[in-house]
């Protein structure tokens, strides 16, 4: 879709047609201060030329307005391709966003009309050619970051979602008495919260702390370490928590895959919640009074799969 703009003119001729008509305006201020009463100014006179255009000023856009062109949304705007200095109060028109694993960009608010010098869309500028896996800052504004370059580009775009976003990720622990559930102390890194869950809470997502490469999972030590850390664990046989989304998931509700992302839950963890239920259900029937003759054998869970993180 095509992003429409409308057309500054005056009298039906273009903006350009104006300045050649500057003098008759002048004129006319001239008239009015003599005394004689004067026409009261078009809402098209108050446009100055681009470099004098005040947008804070702008008025709702109606498309019903004629003198309407439309620009193609293939052009890409940047900072420095407007014309903008560093610091403009422009970006005041602005809301910042940061799509996840995307370029992030200025969107004009709702209300404003889009112009030369502030389009509906506009692009950070490209850094200029640095050191290897160096990735800076971009935004036009002041940073008020502990750091404004990265050596990543997914630290980077935390950095714009952290310190630039207009709107910032909020993660609230969802344990109603946890301190950590109120807005004002909620994580703003989904890490965070991830490894709040796991220490704080001793949910079962992911692996025991340590070296998790292949290699190092093949040997009794880490096998130990993990088999200790999961009978540490929290284990809620109703529910269990996406290790990417970290949606809470229960399994009468959704069953095994997660409502939020799709991803499935893993076996072992599924295996897990089975053996909860079990046991549960034995200790039931021995405090009732009942004979078991026979308790069904039930295999430890296995290692955990730790591949998926966000």
């Amino acid at each position: 879709m095509a992003v429409l703009l409308r057309a500054q003119t005056h009298g039906g001729e273009p903006l350009g047609r104006q300045l050649s008509n500057a003098s008759s305006v002048s004129e006319m201020s001239t008239s009015s201060s003599n005394g004689l009463s004067s026409m009261p100014p078009s809402p098209d006179t108050m446009y100055s030329p681009k470099f004098e255009f005040n947008p804070l000023n702008t008025q709702p856009y109606d498309l019903s307005l004629p003198g309407c062109y439309s620009q193609s949304e293939n052009v890409t705007y940047t900072p420095s391709s407007l014309g903008w200095t560093y610091g403009t109060e422009l970006l005041r028109l602005y809301t910042f966003v940061v799509p996840k694993g995307q370029e992030p960009y200025l969107e004009l608010l709702e209300n404003r009309v889009p112009t030369y010098e502030t389009p509906f869309r506009v692009f950070l500028d490209q850094p200029k050619r640095g050191e290897k896996n160096q990735f800076p800052c971009q935004y036009p504004g002041s940073c008020t970051g502990e750091q404004n370059v990265f050596s990543r580009p997914a630290d980077l775009e935390r950095h714009y979602k952290r310190v630039h976003a207009n709107k910032k990720d909020l993660f609230s622990c969802d344990y109603s008495k946890c301190p950590r559930s109120q807005e004002d102390q909620a994580f703003t890194r989904k890490d965070h919260y991830r490894d709040h869950l796991k220490d704080f809470h001793k949910e079962d997502i992911g692996c025991a702390k340590g070296e998790r490469s292949a290699k190092d999972k093949d040997t009794r030590q880490w096998r130990e370490k993990q088999r200790n850390w999961l009978a540490d664990r929290h284990i809620n046989p109703k529910n269990w928590r996406c290790p990417k989304c970290l949606v809470k998931n229960f399994v009468a509700v959704v069953g095994w895959e997660c409502s939020g992302c799709h991803v499935p839950c893993e076996e072992d963890r599924i295996r897990a919640r089975e053996k909860v239920t079990l046991e549960n259900h034995l200790a039931a029937e021995s405090a009732s009074g009942d004979i078991i003759e026979e308790v069904p054998h039930y295999a430890a869970p296995a290692v955990y799969n730790c591949a998926i993180q966000a």
